[in-house]
């Protein structure tokens, strides 16, 4: 018998039937879905974290230990040892959900407790996050070059318990799945009544499963933050010492220096617009840009592009100093620039200026 007929036979037995009551019977029957709806998703969420350990992680591990020559790529490898984990993890999780079910069948009364207990879990899934875009990229290279990685994941995909989905696609389920929590969990709480026995364990794991993943995505803010800085850093020429990866600098934007210049009418007057580094030195307006961060903004001058496209530069203004706090000025040619045109200041702000 399901749980919808047991608790709708309850209902029928009253005599009377209100609109609360009806309401109330509706607020069970959604509770008892969303209950079901976590234990059979964790269960489904393990059989595919099995699936990659087994047809993939297993196999290309015994490959490595018969070459006895890694072929796994370091951020592949990384995410390959969070599936490891949270297969050990979430297969005590789903036990415990199965347990419990058994227990109080047919209808279930609460998990939230066996929930709140495992939801530091979640904080482990930081590197899987830090890691799942390179690893999917070179997943894909190694797929494309046809090496013995690729060559191996290649044949392990076209086995029938694969469904006909590649790796990459088993690769997203722990994102997924971190994404379907918060939205389970708020599910179960709309429909557990404020004086049920399991409301307090239900608003405290909320509470904390937000908590936790706030932290995760903070995580990864600032992994992806220092790396575009370190990015950033190898593509500008006069940095010497200073460095623009360091903790608590918030990278903003790269954008031409003088926003409008494009819409100036004559060519000739966007060419002629200088910036005077030294007596000696004049850079073209049209070729600087900013490099802005929280606490400081740099002045540098496009001189070409990486393969990828991206620009390099040549540092204008000097690395930053407690004491460099001086304009740069745009030298105005008086033979090509009218008396009211204007004069652009740059200016690179202090390191310590966001730290005050």
């Amino acid at each position: 018998m399901s749980f919808r007929s047991i608790i709708r036979r309850d209902s029928a037995q009253r005599k009377t039937k209100t609109a609360p009551a009806k309401e109330s019977t509706l607020k069970k029957l959604n509770r008892q879905e969303v209950l079901f709806e976590i234990i059979k998703t964790e269960h489904e969420y393990v059989r595919d974290l099995r699936l990659i350990e087994e047809l993939f992680i297993q196999p290309i591990k015994k490959a490595e230990e018969k070459s006895k020559k890694q072929i796994v790529p370091e951020n592949l490898n990384k995410v390959f040892n969070s599936i490891s984990y949270f297969l050990f993890i979430h297969e005590v999780i789903s036990n415990c959900l199965n347990e419990r079910q058994e227990a109080q069948s047919p209808l279930v009364r609460s998990i939230s407790d066996i929930l709140l207990a495992y939801v530091w879990v979640f904080r482990a899934y930081a590197p899987y996050l830090i890691h799942y875009e390179d690893a999917l990229r070179e997943l894909e290279k190694s797929i494309r070059k046809k090496d013995k990685l690729g060559r191996l994941v290649k044949t392990q995909q076209k086995l029938a318990s694969c469904r006909n989905m590649p790796l990459s696609t088993y690769l997203l389920k722990p994102f997924q799945r971190l994404l379907k929590y918060p939205l389970l969990i708020m599910n179960l709480l709309k429909c557990t009544d404020k004086d049920g026995f399991d409301y307090e364990n239900t608003v405290s794991l909320k509470t904390k499963l937000d908590q936790v993943l706030n932290d995760v995505e903070e995580q990864k803010r600032s992994h992806d933050n220092m790396e575009r800085l370190r990015e950033l850093e190898t593509r500008i020429h006069g940095l010497g010492p200073f460095r623009l990866a360091v903790n608590n600098r918030q990278f903003v934007r790269e954008s031409p220096a003088c926003q409008n210049i494009q819409n100036m009418p004559s060519p000739s007057l966007r060419r002629s617009l200088t910036v005077v580094s030294d007596p000696n030195k004049r850079h073209s307006v049209r070729n600087l840009y900013t490099l802005e961060c929280n606490d400081i903004v740099l002045l540098a001058e496009r001189t070409g592009v990486t393969k990828e496209g991206q620009h390099l530069y040549t540092l204008i203004s000097r690395p930053p100093t407690p004491l460099d706090d001086e304009p740069i000025l745009v030298h105005k040619p008086e033979d090509s620039v009218s008396k009211n045109a204007m004069v652009l200041i740059i200016y690179t702000f202090p390191s310590w200026l966001g730290r005050c």
